[in-house]
């Protein structure tokens, strides 16, 4: 067993590491708080699912070392890069329609959904920061055993998804603030703005 692991530090940092990441602002972050302030937290739910098991996958192909390999293909980092802020600017296209008045929703508007669990699922596949977060778990637990391993993945999980729960419930409270058709255009551009900074640090990082 890693001497790390024995003495608990691996733990303790793998735990910092799982708070810091999920707690700060990041592309699931901000959509689900988009998200459950249009269309409330149980609509979300789904939406939430999906980035936990998305998550959880994309984790696990970085501790068993399948993360490292894909990203040393400088293409396949470039592709995630393009397709990671292409989809942000899609959905803070999307957020533009949803704060035109009723009388001016095109249909695709009008008939907004949240996202899935499979379409939050297989977000992460191009969130280039869950990419990033696994290899800092893959990195944190070094070569362990099997056991090891999954309950380091467990570990992370179970303490990310208070922190994404939390932005999803954030959005429940800005749902009851905005009460007014500025207040929710207001919101909906701030968010916006939002995912397009993050889609261009995605692009120039």
């Amino acid at each position: 067993m890693n001497s790390a692991l024995e003495s608990g530090f691996a733990w303790q940092a793998l735990s910092l590491l799982a708070f810091s990441s999920a707690i700060t602002p990041g592309p699931n972050n901000l959509m689900l708080l988009a998200s459950s302030a249009r269309f409330g937290l149980r609509r979300t739910l789904p939406h939430l699912g999906g980035v936990l098991a998305g998550t959880l996958s994309m984790v696990t192909l970085n501790v068993v070392g399948l993360g490292a390999l894909m990203l040393a293909w400088a293409p396949l980092l470039n592709l995630l890069k393009f397709a990671g802020a292409g989809y942000l600017c899609y959905l803070a296209w999307r957020l533009t329609l949803a704060q035109q008045t009723p009388g001016q929703q095109n249909t695709s508007a009008a008939g907004a959904q949240p996202l899935t669990w499979r379409q939050a699922a297989v977000f992460q596949v191009i969130n280039p920061k869950v990419w990033m977060m696994g290899l800092a778990v893959a990195t944190t637990l070094g070569q362990v055993g099997l056991s090891d391993a999954a309950f380091g993945i467990a570990l992370f999980c179970a303490i990310a998804f208070p922190c994404v729960l939390l932005w999803a419930m954030f959005g429940v409270v800005m749902l009851r603030l905005l009460t007014t058709p500025r207040a929710r255009r207001v919101f909906n551009v701030t968010v916006c703005a939002m995912l397009l900074a993050t889609a261009a640090m995605i692009m120039l990082a």
